[in-house]
């Protein structure tokens, strides 16, 4: 039991008790409790210009590190502002913790005009969050705070919210801290673990198929591949889980949009599916087009994803993805005596190389991303945004470890890409990272270039620049033919004097050989630089 501490101080301690190092936000009136309790705090505190950032950047950090990202958010607008990136973390399961004011009890709903009032936030926030709370008492501000955390990272890992009324951040009391605990994460069954073993064992040409849930089980999951000779292909989410230059690592290698897959052949063959951690969702699959065989079996914490897509699994593993994968090499390994690899490295390589002829045939600009590849360390982080070179580099870019490819897969908004490499780099600080987007995207947050330059964070920001919402446009020629477009050319402000007026480098390159060197540079300066690639418009 503490001495009297307000409720405000209450909040950043539980904070601290449960583990956090760094906070995210923009401060207001009704958060200055907060602000107050941080100044002391061992909690380090990264200033966003819009509540949108600070909510990317919160997702950022969690997806870059596994450790919940949280952020402090005034009432009413800063609750909208950061619905998006709460959305966005919701979608592609990334544990961020939102910990925001509310106006004075009294007034708590009643709409009677206070500032920033609004109907039901902790409401609004339930839609978009495993959990929204709103305390009413003193005695459980530390508690629910702490609660947060956990349960952002305790089963299927996503967001949480909490909110606190003004008039209970400046009350005091005594507070109690909860003792420091790990999330929680289910364990696979014996009896599980024993027929996914012999339904892998006793497979014809087994394939495994890893999304976003199996970024922590990277190292058993390569292992399984090498005893059972099975091909590894992933989901964008799941890029690095195993190694692109593994041999038995395809990577992302069914294209859902490319006429022929080359990996469509592997799938109809295959007689077991293992899919660890991956929803198979519309996207990924072309609308569930992508071959897969009767038999799946599905690893994965929450139940509702097990049984989403292609109907019931012949077995559904309901438990953490890494105790999963750990419990069945460990059963795989005792019997490798009598298991022979289904397919040698030489033919998943086979395969290997007629996908990357298609990717070559199909992506344009294929020599900025093989320069982005060569400039970037193979343990460096690279962030995308919602763009058409985004979406080439999903197929394309080879991805070595996992946590080095951050992507908005599911809820896909503009915007992503800046704010969430911050916080991955305040995450991963000796990590090198870089920002992806294009020029329409990159205005969506490019305010944030002010936080990456007041906190002194090292990160190139490549901007692809054709002054269109290219994939917009696109979209408008297929749909209604190449002469109706409108409203996607864009007027951009010049890149380089805009990096200027902020004092950092700022250069523009038109060769992919300049863009190598470009990055390279930058991950050398002390703090961010902007990168301008011109490139010409494909639609």
């Amino acid at each position: 039991m503490s001495e009297m501490r307000t409720g405000g101080a209450a909040a950043i301690e539980a904070l601290e008790a449960a583990g956090v190092e760094v906070v995210f936000g923009i401060p207001g009136v009704h958060t200055l409790a907060l602000y107050d309790a941080l100044q002391g705090s061992s909690i380090r505190h990264i200033l966003a210009r819009h509540e949108q950032g600070a909510g990317f950047m919160a997702d950022g950090y969690a997806r870059a590190t596994g450790k919940p990202g949280v952020a402090i958010i005034i009432t009413g607008p800063g609750i909208t502002n950061v619905a998006t990136p709460v959305g966005e973390a919701y979608s592609d399961s990334s544990p961020v913790v939102i910990i925001s004011s509310q106006i004075e009890r009294p007034y708590r709903n009643n709409m009677r005009g206070n500032l920033h009032d609004i109907r039901d936030q902790s409401g609004l926030m339930s839609i978009l969050t495993k959990k929204s709370v709103s305390v009413d008492a003193f005695d459980k501000i530390a508690v629910e705070v702490y609660n947060a955390v956990q349960d952002s990272a305790s089963g299927r890992p996503r967001p949480v919210h909490v909110e606190l009324p003004i008039d209970l951040m400046l009350e005091k009391g005594r507070v109690c801290l909860p003792a420091h605990s790990s999330g929680y994460r289910p364990f696979p069954s014996r009896e599980h673990v024993d027929e996914a073993t012999a339904m892998l064992a006793g497979a014809r040409k087994p394939v495994i198929y890893v999304g976003g849930g199996a970024v922590d089980a990277s190292a058993a999951i390569t292992e399984i591949a090498e005893i059972l000779g099975a091909p590894v292909i992933s989901s964008v989410m799941g890029k690095g889980v195993v190694s692109d230059d593994h041999p038995y690592g395809l990577g992302h290698a069914w294209n859902p949009w490319a006429d022929e897959n080359p990996a469509d052949e592997l799938l109809k063959d295959a007689d077991v599916m293992l899919v660890i951690g991956s929803k198979l969702g519309a996207q990924e699959t072309n609308y569930w087009k992508m071959p897969a065989p009767d038999k799946l079996i599905r690893v994965d914490i929450d139940p509702a994803e097990a049984m989403v897509n292609y109907g019931p699994p012949a077995l559904a593993i309901i438990a953490d993805a890494r105790a999963t994968s750990d419990a069945l090499l460990e059963s795989l390994r005792s019997q490798r005596g009598s298991i022979s690899a289904k397919m040698s490295p030489e033919d998943v390589q086979g395969y290997r190389a007629r996908i990357q002829k298609q990717d070559e045939g199909d992506t344009p600009f294929a020599g900025h991303i093989d320069a982005l590849r060569k400039a970037i360390p193979r343990d460096g982080i690279i962030v995308q945004d919602m763009t058409m070179m985004s979406y080439r580099m999903n197929d394309s870019y080879p991805a070595y470890l996992p946590r080095t490819y951050l992507f908005p897969s599911t809820y896909g908004t503009l915007g992503f890409s800046l704010p969430a490499a911050i916080g991955a780099k305040i995450g991963r600080p000796e990590t090198p990272v870089v920002a992806i987007a294009g020029d329409g995207g990159f205005q969506f947050t490019m305010q944030e270039l002010a936080t990456a330059v007041q906190h002194n964070v090292s990160l190139p920001i490549v901007i692809f620049n054709d002054s269109t919402y290219t994939a917009v446009k696109d979209a408008m020629h297929w749909h209604y033919g190449e002469e109706r477009s409108m409203a996607v050319d864009l007027v951009n402000p010049d890149y380089v004097k805009l990096a200027a007026a902020y004092g950092i480098p700022g250069v523009r390159v038109d060769k992919p050989e300049d863009l190598q060197q470009a990055v390279t540079d930058a991950f050398a300066h002390n703090g961010p630089t902007i990168i301008d690639v011109p490139i010409p418009k494909v639609v």
